[in-house]
């Protein structure tokens, strides 16, 4: 008997797991980045997830954090609040290996103990929040990233964000999206 009522499914597009597929919960708010997105974001990041240090801070299905691990990168971890969603995605990695772990706390909470650098990390709160600039605050605050480190932002497309201390590389719409690939600003250092 299939446990997940409302069972839907998002593949892997690239990297050594490419085709695999992740089975998504359906916790409330929870939109999986969609696949044309995920191939524009990860033809941006084409060669560089080679042995990143990777943070999915509101992980939902896993998919950005999950893919960029198809795709080279050496450690994986995935923040998502939601008790059943990350209890799912606990049971999904385990088809990927030893060097993604799950992470059943909020996000803000889990930056302000967090420790160490990652070099790419995806940003896709609920629409709805002020979440965002919060983590971009906490993320630079914390020296959770450097001057190499990308940052993965979505957000609604009907929405625009200003973070002092940061610059656009790359931007795009599609629909109700808007998602862009940021990192600190130069003048930092």
């Amino acid at each position: 008997m299939n446990m997940h009522t409302n069972e839907h499914k998002v593949r892997i597009i690239g990297g050594k797991f490419k085709g695999m597929t992740l089975i998504v919960g359906d916790a409330e708010g929870l939109r999986p980045t969609p696949d044309r997105i995920r191939e524009t974001v990860f033809s941006w990041l084409e060669g560089k997830c080679q042995n990143l240090r990777v943070l999915d801070l509101f992980a939902g299905s896993g998919a950005l954090g999950i893919e960029s691990f198809s795709r080279g990168a050496s450690e994986v971890v995935l923040v998502e609040l939601d008790g059943s969603n990350a209890q799912l995605l606990s049971s999904e990695i385990s088809k990927f290996g030893k060097n993604i772990k799950v992470v059943h706390q909020d996000a803000m909470n889990y930056l302000k103990q967090a420790s160490g650098k990652f070099d790419l990390v995806f940003l896709d709160p609920p629409y709805r929040s002020d979440l965002l600039k919060d983590c971009l605050n906490m993320l630079k605050d914390r020296n959770l990233i450097d001057e190499k480190s990308l940052i993965y932002v979505e957000m609604n497309a009907g929405r625009s964000l200003f973070v002092t201390d940061y610059e656009v590389i790359r931007e795009e719409c599609s629909g109700q999206v808007k998602y862009a690939l940021w990192k600190k600003s130069a003048s930092l250092f």
